[in-house]
């Protein structure tokens, strides 16, 4: 019987070492968004950028089940971070829009998110600064494909 710890497998395409890149970046990112977690992060900046939106459409947008939205929705109403207001064109439906709260905590992770960036870019060569500089267009067209 063996008693040497396994081995993990380098990334080796491009994809891979991208994904391994970004999931150690999201750790370390993570800590400044002021006890929002990710899905509580993202469904607040849709709601702040593109809302009020129905549930229905936030969790369309988020590419998450409506029962999930329902709960990201109601802890960032319990936090103040959002309002509900009556759909005019629906009585039924409600319009999930974000408070003063909400867009002020959106503003403030980012804050610290780009300082802990700058922080580790702060750590690099020049060179290496340029080309994570240079890459920016081609990554936003990934996450924003429109």
């Amino acid at each position: 019987m063996s008693t040497q710890p396994p081995t993990t497998q380098q990334p080796t395409t491009d994809a891979e070492r991208l994904a391994l890149v970004t999931g150690r970046l999201n750790r370390r990112l993570q800590a400044a968004t002021g006890g929002l977690s990710h899905g509580l992060l993202s469904a607040l900046a849709v709601i702040t950028k593109r809302g009020p939106l129905r549930l229905s459409d936030l969790a369309q947008l988020e590419g998450v089940s409506a029962p999930s939205m329902t709960r990201t929705v109601a802890e960032l109403e319990a936090r103040g971070y959002v309002v509900r207001n009556p759909d005019p064109l629906d009585g039924r439906a409600a319009l999930i829009a974000a408070a003063d709260a909400g867009t002020a905590a959106i503003l403030d992770a980012r804050s610290a998110r780009a300082q802990v960036i700058a922080e580790l870019l702060s750590t690099l060569s020049e060179a290496d600064a340029a080309a994570i500089a240079a890459a920016l267009p081609a990554l936003e067209r990934l996450t924003d494909p429109r």
